[in-house]
């Protein structure tokens, strides 16, 4: 399965800050966050169901930008604005909450989780601890710097050409600019257009050299599909004034930290 996060992603007293000078800290952002309570909202007229979570997507583009999607011989027109959106708001924060549990950043730069496979429906999440997958740095209050450990996240891959494919990626993108932004108490880890736009061209770049002809029929038609979704997207980039993708998360779980200690002796 292709890696998709990117680390989507317990203060300590002042008396541990000379044990770290090595390491820039954002003390505001440290320990271990939760989700955000998914509350499902049910649409007028039996149109469905909508899930409202920690997923955030600011996509800015013209009215009327659609995404054509092909689906055997036929060609989907889908609105940008009007469906693919809100669809990805929506599946992502119906399904996230069944693969992410919480997210840790610790004090001295680590960035760890608890998540599962994605469960048969029925299933109950097998909750799991990921450690030593990924790092950050600190550039500001407001920016941090993403690593994933490339061999790390691609060991139990047994494609040799797929792990391969994975890797390249992982390695070519080790620093991940990653922004803060602050609702209250609530940050907002998101990643902007800057970093999107050019990542995008260059995994088209890299889809045109993939290698179809080991795959057989449904694969050679899935990867059809998303080259076709991804040659598209980068004329979309261009028109797009803003884009924001990121995760906000609420519940700061277990010890106060020191940011909201801070707010709560000014209240």
């Amino acid at each position: 399965a292709m890696v998709c996060t990117l680390g989507f992603f317990t203060a300590c007293s002042s008396d541990d800050d000379d044990n770290e000078n090595d390491f820039k800290r954002n003390e505001k952002i440290e320990g271990t966050w939760g989700l955000q309570e998914v509350e499902k909202i049910e649409l007028d007229g039996d149109k469905g169901e909508f899930y409202k979570g920690s997923v955030k997507l600011t996509w800015d583009c013209p009215e009327g930008t659609t995404l054509n999607i092909k689906i055997g011989d036929n060609e989907i027109p889908m609105d940008v604005n009007q469906i693919i959106i809100p669809t990805i708001n929506n599946v992502s924060n119906q399904y996230l909450p069944q693969i992410l549990k919480n997210v840790t950043f610790t004090k001295d730069g680590k960035i760890n989780a608890t998540y599962s496979e994605l469960p048969e429906e029925g299933e109950t999440s097998d909750w799991k601890t990921a450690e030593g997958y990924a790092s950050y740095t600190v550039a500001n209050d407001n920016l941090i710097y993403v690593t994933i450990d490339a061999n790390k996240a691609t060991e139990d891959i047994d494609d040799a050409a797929e792990k391969a494919q994975i890797k390249g990626i992982l390695q070519q993108y080790n620093k991940i600019p990653v922004n803060i932004r602050w609702n209250g108490t609530k940050p907002y880890f998101f990643v902007d257009k800057a970093f999107v736009q050019p990542m995008i061209a260059n995994l088209v770049a890299m889809l045109e050299k993939v290698p179809t002809t080991d795959m057989d029929a449904n694969k050679q038609q899935s990867f059809n599909m998303l080259k076709g979704i991804m040659g598209q997207l980068p004329e979309i980039m261009n028109k797009t004034t803003k884009f924001e993708l990121g995760l906000e998360l609420p519940e700061l779980m277990g010890k106060t930290n020191k940011f909201e200690a801070g707010l709560e002796l000014m209240k």
